[in-house]
């Protein structure tokens, strides 16, 4: 875990699936944390596959904290963006836009191209 500031952690996931199991660990320590008055982001940079927990998972914290996702692959982006998940979370490139709290990406309008 990183930190840089005395309110902003992030969480390096360490898994290239986020899976019900995996998730399940990661809410325990959330619960232990703080993180109601903390800002917290999840950095998925390894991260290759997420289940369709991640999205209820997200959902359900981002309800009760201040949970931004950092390094997010473009194919999960792409999917966040058009579940309209980036209403509810921030989404940063890397750390360093998080701490400083700059460069948020925003909700692109998506559309198919024959």
């Amino acid at each position: 875990m990183d930190t840089f500031s005395d309110n902003k952690y992030v969480i390096g996931i360490k898994t290239k699936d986020l899976n019900f199991k995996s998730l399940a660990n990661l809410a325990i320590l959330l619960n232990k944390m703080n993180f109601k008055d903390n800002s917290i982001a999840l950095d998925l940079k390894e991260v290759e596959s997420v289940s369709e927990d991640f999205f209820t998972f997200i959902r359900n914290f981002s309800e009760t904290s201040k949970l931004t996702l950092l390094n997010i692959p473009a194919e999960l982006f792409a999917i966040l963006n058009l579940r309209r998940y980036d209403k509810n979370v921030k989404m940063f490139n890397n750390n360093l836009d998080f701490f400083q709290d700059k460069n948020e990406l925003i909700n692109r309008t998506f559309r198919l191209v024959k």
